[in-house]
């Protein structure tokens, strides 16, 4: 293994997301999806690592680990826990979670919506329905007029794309739908009218404060895709994937244009984003068969890999796949490039250092090559409630002990807070984390 100096303008830090995280809210449709019996093993949300109480725990724990930047959710029904009512409560709550980053040099980027909503917004058919776009813009302007002296940085909706598969095609998250293709389709729309809306809205609300450093975006999903078979139904198949789960949210979110099947809309001929948020873990290998319904493929890992090239969800570890989707896309757009999300399961931590120390290095060539990559938020800061599948899937830094909340920072935690201070990672540091040997510099 090489030693590897990483670009001093990478910011590195850690993600979560409110419901996984927090606890508490009754008010969420993942607390009413979990009442249903429909996380794995019971479990629920009601508890989860209680990061609401012990936030200030948290951001401590942050510190210590020399982090830069964090990426967190707003819980949209904690602050609009019923359908126009609003609560102090929870606004003031996030108010001063921000500060207290704030206070200790961490940079906040926050999330709008990440795949949670209030049970009221669910039981009105949530992004199906067409008047969802204007909940969501209500919300919007709220948070922005209370957080907005505070944060610049914006995620508006976290992985559309993976949000309406589950929840209306694999029928894993809140309706529960399956092989719902309208329900996917008009999710879809709204959810990117949504999001141009929310660009235009916050930049405005904003620059009205007196501000003129905001950036929004979205975080989107984005795996490696590859054909299994150089056959044209393969190739047809791995095409249509990528299309309906990448490129159509490229197009509107990015590109402010609604196409087919969407619309065929096209907006100002401006840029919806101020910079690419891209979670990135793993491969897509499309396996090619003949049934229309299904896109002329299905998504399957390669057969017969070893225990150290799968994570325990059985995910593809595949870093090369970083480069590829983070250079076309660079090569696209040209926009900054944060990854959002980045990480493992990984219960006995006995892959997550290697995980980080692969991905980085990926990192670093990618800026070496000229791609500017801005940002580095590793999933997730601590375990949490992986949504349908409970709290089985570990993929924190920092471990939960989830009978007495305790909290304990894996090896793997820090060897990243190590590299967050240095932007180093050394001979010193891959012997005691990685046991390789080490060959110069890269």
């Amino acid at each position: 293994m090489k030693e590897i100096k990483l670009s001093n303008h990478l910011l590195l830090g850690s993600a979560t997301a409110a419901t996984q995280i927090e606890g508490g809210d009754k008010y969420s449709n993942w607390y009413e999806w979990s009442l249903k019996g429909k996380i794995d093993r019971g479990e629920s949300s009601i508890v989860a690592a209680d990061h609401y109480n012990r936030y200030v725990e948290d951001i401590d724990l942050m510190k210590s680990m020399n982090h830069e930047i964090y990426r967190m959710s707003i819980e949209w029904s904690r602050i609009e826990p019923k359908e126009g009512q609003w609560s102090q409560e929870g606004i003031d709550h996030y108010v001063s979670e921000i500060k207290m980053l704030l206070n200790n040099g961490i940079k906040p980027l926050v999330t709008l919506h990440h795949f949670s909503h209030p049970q009221w917004f669910e039981a009105m058919g949530q992004w199906k329905n067409k008047k969802s776009v204007f909940y969501f813009i209500r919300f919007a302007d709220k948070v922005v007029d209370e957080l907005g002296r505070y944060v610049n940085e914006y995620c508006t909706i976290n992985e559309p794309n993976v949000f309406v598969n589950d929840s209306f095609m694999d029928g894993k998250y809140p309706p529960g739908d399956k092989d719902n293709t309208i329900g996917y389709f008009k999710a879809s729309k709204h959810m990117i009218q949504a999001h141009i809306k929310a660009y235009d809205l916050i930049h405005s609300k904003r620059k009205a404060m007196g501000y003129d450093d905001t950036k929004v975006g979205i975080a989107l999903h984005i795996a490696y895709m590859e054909a299994k078979k150089n056959t044209f139904i393969n190739r047809l198949g791995r095409n249509l994937y990528d299309y309906s789960f990448h490129t159509m949210f490229l197009n509107g979110m990015v590109e402010g244009r609604l196409t087919f099947p969407l619309g065929l809309f096209n907006s100002s001929n401006k840029t919806y984003c101020d910079f690419m948020g891209i979670n990135y873990y793993s491969r897509h290998l499309v396996h090619q068969n003949l049934n229309p319904a299904s896109l002329f493929g299905e998504v399957r890992v390669e057969e017969n890999l070893h225990d150290s090239e799968v994570n325990d969800l059985g995910w593809e570890i595949y870093p090369e796949g970083l480069y590829h989707i983070l250079k076309d896309n660079y090569e696209k757009y040209g926009l900054p490039i944060y990854i959002t999300e980045n990480g493992i399961p990984d219960t006995l931590d006995k892959k997550r250092a290697k995980f980080i120390y692969d991905h980085l290095s990926v990192i670093q060539n990618l800026i070496d090559d000229g791609i500017d990559v801005q940002r580095y938020y590793h999933w997730s800061l601590m375990d949490n409630l992986e949504w349908n599948d409970g709290y089985g899937p570990r993929f924190g830094l920092v471990e939960i002990n989830y009978e007495t909340l305790e909290r304990k920072v894996r090896d793997s935690g820090h060897f990243y807070a190590e590299i967050c201070k240095s932007k180093y990672i050394s001979k010193h540091l891959i012997h005691q984390y990685l046991g390789g040997e080490t060959s110069g510099n890269i």
